[in-house]
């Protein structure tokens, strides 16, 4: 009995450092990717733009860093943090699409705790692997609700999904494909595990009326137990 309760908490320890160091991993990668949307935007901007530019997203910068040191955070905070991330996006690809972020009525942001940047990497997949390679003018939608106790955090695009993504090998694409949604679901399984959390997420490929790829949505559900405090 005692070799077994020793060998859980070996367990247990050793997936709550498995969780840092994805953590850690998640907040470089998110820098990075940053960093480098902005870097084109800033050489060719007028020195005024770059340099507001350059404050937002300093901004954006404290806001990560100081959310990441954090357990959980508000989904008031996520929320923030997103659509600073996505106003500067926007700018990056010249205001290429259009978003909106819905609150449905009795949710209140500031009660819901998630764990940090846990929905930033879904919005940043939706953005450069489906609305970038978008003709037409995009759209990006952030919905939160409660559905049967759980909160609900909907993104959902009308970019060119999924299919016709993995067919496009830009060097854009290619040179900075997103490694946040893999990071993502390995911290949600390693909490599910070491904390019971119960946070689910489901990845659904939308198609047109003439079956054509027609944008991505992603719920991720948070057990209202776990969620609120």
């Amino acid at each position: 009995k005692k070799q077994e309760e020793a060998k859980a908490e070996i367990k247990k320890k050793f997936a709550e450092l498995e969780l840092k160091a994805l953590r850690a991993q998640m907040n470089p990668h998110f820098m990075f990717n940053s960093l480098n949307s902005i870097k084109n935007y800033i050489l060719q901007a007028k020195h005024t733009v770059a340099a507001e530019y350059l404050s937002s997203f300093a901004h954006l910068i404290r806001m990560i860093l100081q959310n990441s040191r954090e357990k959980t955070i508000s989904l008031k905070d996520e929320v923030e943090t997103l659509l600073l991330y996505i106003e500067l996006e926007r700018m990056r690809f010249d205001n290429g699409f259009e978003f909106d972020c819905i609150v449905n009525e009795g949710l209140s942001l500031e009660q819901v705790k998630i764990p940090p940047l846990l929905l930033q990497p879904y919005v940043e997949n939706a953005i450069w692997h489906g609305l970038m390679h978008k003709k037409e003018l995009g759209h990006l939608s952030l919905q939160f609700s409660r559905e049967n106790g759980s909160v609900i955090c909907t993104i959902e695009d009308n970019g060119v999904g999924r299919p016709n993504a993995e067919k496009m090998k830009s060097l854009t694409a290619t040179r900075y494909k997103s490694m946040g949604m893999g990071i993502t679901k390995d911290r949600i399984d390693i909490l599910n595990e070491l904390e019971s959390w119960g946070i689910s997420t489901d990845v659904i490929d939308k198609y047109d009326s003439n079956g054509e790829p027609a944008g991505v949505r992603v719920v991720v559900r948070i057990p209202a137990n776990y969620g609120m405090n």
